[in-house]
């Protein structure tokens, strides 16, 4: 049974947010997007199913107790990923398609940190030269990328698709680089987001994982 704390943090997401929802599958977990509807408390919550080609790829796996992991972000000057595991119990397609899964029995957290200029995610900063380190936000983080958010007030020139990018974090105390390929770049409001792809091999990338990734694979 869920706590109060947690009962709160389920609450807070409000219908219409969008959601990041893994699905089990029998080789590699798919992660898509989708639009929370809304819960039936202690029985189930409702998750829209967008009719695109990312979702109509895994409609044979929405199936009876398919185990599903949701994250969403709850924005604010205490700022948390929030994380928690059901199990679909049915698949709609009429009269709009839609989720219904089991009730959460077990909701985890991640606190973000905020920084002075108001950045929200796991603190990094990318490497240009030893000299110019350059502020910027994990906001997004799995296994084999991350989504790094720089504001566009910093002098920064855009690192292009298919290029090589390293970023510094500290962990257990340490200032440690890792190095990924830039797969994609957008800008959004004040930030310019960065879709990187881990090179392979590197410690540190499991460590952050263990870290700051919640439900990972």
């Amino acid at each position: 049974m869920l706590s109060d704390s947690d009962i709160a943090l389920l609450k807070a997401l409000q219908p219409g947010t969008t959601v990041d929802v893994q699905i089990t599958t029998p080789t590699a977990p798919k992660r898509l997007k989708t639009h929370y509807i809304g819960l039936d408390m202690d029985h189930a919550v409702l998750f829209s199913v967008p009719n695109n080609n990312k979702w109509g790829a895994v409609r044979d796996l929405l199936l009876t107790d398919n185990t599903l992991v949701v994250r969403y972000v709850l924005e604010g000057m205490q700022g948390k990923v929030i994380a928690f595991k059901v199990k679909i119990l049915r698949f709609l397609q009429h009269p709009v398609p839609m989720l219904i899964t089991s009730f959460p029995e077990r909701i985890e957290s991640q606190g973000l940190r905020v920084e002075e200029r108001g950045q929200l995610g796991i603190a990094v900063a990318i490497v240009e030269d030893e000299k110019s380190l350059i502020p910027a936000s994990i906001v997004d983080l799995t296994s084999k990328g991350c989504r790094l958010g720089v504001l566009v007030e910093q002098e920064h020139e855009p690192i292009e698709v298919n290029e090589m990018l390293t970023f510094r974090c500290k962990l257990d105390g340490k200032s440690v680089n890792i190095i990924a390929l830039v797969k994609n770049y957008t800008q959004e409001n004040r930030y310019l987001f960065y879709g990187l792809q881990f090179e392979s091999g590197q410690q540190a990338v499991e460590t952050m994982l263990q870290r700051y990734s919640l439900y990972h694979n």
